[in-house]
């Protein structure tokens, strides 16, 4: 099969049921030891709360436990192939274009990730709190639905929808940045990429504390001495939603670059 530097669906598809293909006993296998242990867990959890407090909230809780943990350690693991010379080797000489294998990798380690724990949470959810419920009658609130939970509320929040870009910007970002580190370390990507995003957010935090006590801004109020255009909070959460999203679009550049950097 041929390959020139324009994107083709046909080679990205071929190369997503040849992932499928050699993958397949080790795909089966992960679903369903995270199956076992998800009904573990939801088992143990409801036992402490002695089968009668368990509500939906306690539910989501677990889910977003485990969806952040599970992301993470899966993102971290893209790019498996870089992981020595010879599959680097063979991966490269792949017959798809860069562009091809970078969106392969999108697809599989971030938006896959996405739409399919959570269904697969929520099936399973549902399937444990019926069966437990059958032999323990008192865990009367096992039905779970991620609806609930956001459509029981006081009142409207304001900025709702910035509020939900923000987070969903947050989230893409705890996916994204080992995602960006799996392309660029070889060895223990992982905890390179947090090493590193921990030694950014304190050098960080250091220049801030320097700075306050260089300038002497102990006492600056943030409500009357505005910075830049940020005059209020809804103003600091668009500029936080704008900001997440840059820093988003840069690490997803990043990786690619490096993608193509190896292929050099």
């Amino acid at each position: 099969m041929e390959t020139n530097n324009i994107f083709s669906f046909r080679r990205l598809v071929l190369l997503c049921k040849q992932s499928l293909i050699l993958n397949r006993k080790m795909i089966v296998i992960a679903l369903t030891g995270f199956v076992g242990v998800l009904m573990i867990a939801m088992f143990f959890f409801q036992a402490m709360s002695e089968f009668k407090n368990w509500q939906n909230r306690d539910s989501e809780v677990v889910f977003v436990s485990l969806f952040i943990t599970l992301g993470i350690l899966y993102s971290g693991l893209s790019f498996p192939a870089f992981r020595s010379k010879e599959k680097t080797m063979a991966y490269l000489m792949l017959p798809a274009t860069s562009s091809e294998k970078f969106v392969f990798e999108i697809l599989t380690r971030i938006i896959v990730f996405i739409l399919l724990i959570p269904f697969i949470f929520w099936v399973v959810a549902n399937i444990e709190g019926a069966l437990v419920h059958n032999f323990v009658p008192e865990l009367i609130n096992y039905k779970f639905s991620f609806v609930e939970t956001h459509t029981i509320k006081s009142a409207p929040l304001e900025n709702e929808a910035w509020i939900t870009f923000a987070i969903a910007q947050g989230i893409l970002f705890v996916f994204i940045a080992p995602f960006t580190g799996a392309s660029h370390f070889s060895k223990s990507p992982l905890l390179k990429t947090l090493f590193t995003l921990t030694m950014i957010v304190a050098g960080y935090f250091i220049f801030i504390y320097l700075t306050f006590k260089g300038l002497s801004l102990n006492e600056f109020d943030a409500d009357k001495n505005h910075i830049l255009f940020i005059t209020n909070k809804n103003n600091a959460l668009i500029a936080f939603a704008i900001a997440a999203t840059i820093l988003n679009l840069c690490l997803i550049t990043i990786a690619y670059f490096r993608l193509k950097e190896k292929e050099a």
